[in-house]
């Protein structure tokens, strides 16, 4: 399925503005975005299909995509879709009709996450299996009728595909699914 124009537009939008205010915020000292940090790491291991990081990501890339990877502190646009290790669905962009638009590195989102985009190209997929440290811990995660999604100490995976990286041209992805 291709990206229709009102989603390459909206994307576009987007990562535009958010381009546009980092690229601004040097010039309004007291205007300040939240802090964001890098976070070192490194394969430390290649199991078949399954690599895992320093930091205890596990992934499986997909489809390298194209272009440049992404690096941290720069936003990004995804489509993903969650799922518990029993393959029952908890979360997806895709079932809203809208990417998810963050920046790895600021800590909007968990840790796993935010670590398996890291290198990911446009139009790329990658499968990430995170384990409860980099997820959602002890806690279990709710919905907004109060129903638990995820449980406590739970390992969740995500199928992600990586639509836009800001800065860099935009790609028409042959599909927008993970």
């Amino acid at each position: 399925m291709l990206r229709t124009g009102l989603e390459r537009s909206i994307v576009a939008v987007v990562l535009a503005a958010s381009a546009a205010a980092t690229a601004t915020a040097g010039c309004f000292e007291k205007l300040s975005g939240p802090n964001c940090v890098a976070a070192t790491w490194d394969v430390a291991s290649t199991s078949g299909d399954t690599v895992t990081t320093t930091r205890g990501l596990r992934y499986i890339p997909r489809d390298t995509g194209s272009g440049n990877g992404t690096a941290w502190c720069r936003a990004v646009a995804v489509n993903y879709t969650g799922y518990l290790l029993d393959g029952t669905k908890f979360d997806s962009s895709i079932d809203i009709g809208r990417p998810l638009i963050f920046t790895p590195g600021v800590g909007t989102l968990i840790d796993g996450f935010e670590q398996g985009v890291i290198g990911m190209r446009s139009c790329g997929t990658r499968r990430l299996i995170v384990a409860p440290g980099l997820g959602y811990g002890a806690n279990a995660v709710k919905n907004d009728s109060g129903r638990v999604v995820i449980p406590a100490n739970s390992t969740v995976v995500f199928d992600i595909r990586l639509l836009q990286i800001g800065g860099e041209p935009i790609v028409t992805c042959d599909s927008t699914t993970p």
